[in-house]
């Protein structure tokens, strides 16, 4: 049976195509430098054992999950008091697409989620007049703030 392209993706290039993008989203929630060195932390995990990692359905996913738990491990939970009431992928997708503006198309790559998926983390958040009007403690650097 072939492998799928996506389970022959190297580790070095995934942290090189999303980098921007992983530092960005740990960025709203962590100093620049600790950002770095919690993303660099999760690429280091993820080294650990990326040859079981490629035997998942999908090494962006597990990726994501990564970079993911590093950045909330160290992240003020003040930062995150605006998406409470999200469940941990509803804020992915609210924090990324609306605060740092990526495509659906994009967000679905990062975290290894189906586009559609995406589609409906987004329209259960809240309404886009609510969307607007909360106020997440770095979105001064966004077109929302």
């Amino acid at each position: 049976m072939p492998t799928r392209p996506h389970r022959r993706i190297d580790l070095t290039a995934l942290y090189d195509l999303h980098r921007r993008h992983y530092l960005s989203y740990a960025e709203l929630l962590l100093r620049a430098d600790a950002a770095h060195r919690a993303v660099d932390a999760a690429f280091d995990t993820l080294a650990e054992s990326w040859q079981q990692i490629l035997s998942t359905s999908s090494p962006a996913a597990c990726a994501w999950q990564a970079v993911r738990d590093h950045v909330r491990a160290l992240a003020d939970p003040a930062y995150l008091k605006p998406t409470d009431h999200l469940d941990p992928g509803q804020q992915d997708v609210f924090l990324l697409h609306t605060v740092l503006a990526l495509p659906v198309s994009v967000i679905a790559d990062l975290t290894g989620a189906e586009a559609a998926t995406v589609h409906v983390h987004l329209r259960a958040c809240v309404s886009a007049p609510a969307r607007a009007s909360i106020a997440h403690p770095r979105a001064r650097r966004t077109p929302f703030g």
